[in-house]
């Protein structure tokens, strides 16, 4: 994130970070300063600029990096520029031997884990520059062998202060990046069942569909399929014979004196015969032919693949077997017989509508010439057809 402050106000935790360390850090410095200061000859301007440095100088990087147009890389600034003011007071102060070694330490950890190696390098390349550019104009002279004393106890203080704030930092960090994680991997298994649960609905809406679709082709009473999925198959199946060179017969089935059996057993009846029908022909077809309820007491048999001789051999079957059936009802046996009519592709017809009017005319025939029988269409008979 570019800008000081994130979208919910928030600034952004680097700089939070290096305020709360730098405050904490140079607080401690301050103390071990003027320590080593009260031991020394220094100017009232040194005096005077050690609390502007360690007291103030923290919150007015804060500051600045708050409301730059890009905070981290000011952070980034101020953290070089903390090393190279460490230098300066370090060689102000005479090169004590722990305070330089704190504030070393101190100046390049920051780099260190803001930017890595890089950061390393930048902050000891800064340290050093201010300790020599300031040696250049106030000489060097080295401190005798330090003791252990107030200043050396808070260097050594200070370091592992330091130390201990960064690492605190980068537990809190690492615990925020697992609780993330888990929160994230807890999200994916609340992810990963929420697409199974979705896929077995769209399974399921699936299902419905292909079952509602079903229906809609399908005969509710005898389970044989519908006038339309006729319709539309006829057309498929007539376009593929065509392609392939193939012929195709289609059976008009009609129940003789149905209207009686009506009159006689009642609607109950009459649908017990249709059902037994419709058995009739789906435990009479392959897999390829398409048994249908036209409508009322005429059913339709497509039969793809299938030249006349063996459809006609078909419909003997169908009549006869059904002929010497007894559909049980109560206490009754209802007998029945069929008509049924031929028309075969391409001999007959080379369109649906042609195929469909010439195997009913040839049913017409059946059951003008005396039922229970199978009559193959002739143009012969059918001169307006």
């Amino acid at each position: 994130m570019d800008g000081a402050v994130n979208q919910a106000g928030e600034t952004h935790w680097i700089v939070r970070f290096h305020h709360r360390m730098r405050t904490v850090y140079f607080a401690s410095g301050f103390v071990g300063f003027a320590l080593q200061m009260q031991a020394g000859n220094h100017s009232e301007v040194v005096w005077a600029l050690l609390p502007l440095q360690f007291l103030i100088y923290p919150h007015l990087l804060f500051w600045w990096a708050r409301r730059s147009a890009k905070p981290l890389q000011a952070e980034f600034n101020n953290l070089v520029l903390d090393a190279l003011l460490m230098g300066v007071w370090v060689a102000l102060l005479g090169f004590p031997i722990w305070i330089v070694f704190a504030m070393y330490i101190g100046t390049t950890l920051s780099n260190t884990v803001t930017r890595g190696w890089h950061g390393s390098l930048l902050g000891s390349g800064a340290f050093l520059m201010g300790a020599l550019v300031t040696a250049l104009f106030t000489g060097v002279a080295l401190p005798p062998a330090e003791t252990v004393g107030p200043t050396v106890l808070i260097s050594i203080a200070s370091v592992l202060i330091y130390v201990l704030l960064i690492a605190n930092t980068g537990y809190v960090r690492y615990k925020l990046l697992r609780e993330a994680r888990q929160q994230l991997k807890i999200g994916e298994m609340a992810l990963i069942k929420a697409n199974e649960a979705l896929r077995q609905q769209l399974a399921e809406v699936d299902q419905l569909h292909r079952q509602l679709s079903e229906q809609a082709n399908r005969d509710s009473l005898t389970g044989l399929y519908n006038r339309r999925y006729l319709d539309s198959t006829l057309e498929r199946e007539l376009a593929r014979c065509k392609r392939e060179g193939r012929p195709l017969s289609l059976l008009m089935i009609d129940i003789d004196h149905f209207k009686k059996i009506n009159d006689t057993y009642g609607h109950i009846g009459g649908d017990e015969v249709l059902k037994e029908i419709g058995k009739l022909l789906s435990s009479n077809s392959r897999a390829e032919d398409v048994p249908c309820r036209y409508g009322g007491e005429e059913f339709t048999l497509l039969l793809p693949n299938m030249p006349l001789d063996v459809a006609r051999a078909r419909a003997e079957h169908l009549r006869s077997t059904y002929a010497a059936m007894a559909v049980p009802f109560g206490e009754f046996a209802i007998r029945s017989t069929l008509s049924i009519g031929i028309a075969v592709y391409p001999e007959h017809g080379k369109l649906a509508d042609e195929l469909t009017q010439r195997a009913d005319h040839a049913l017409y025939r059946a059951k003008a010439e005396g039922r229970n029988q199978v009559v193959v269409f002739d143009r012969a008979t059918a001169a307006g057809i």
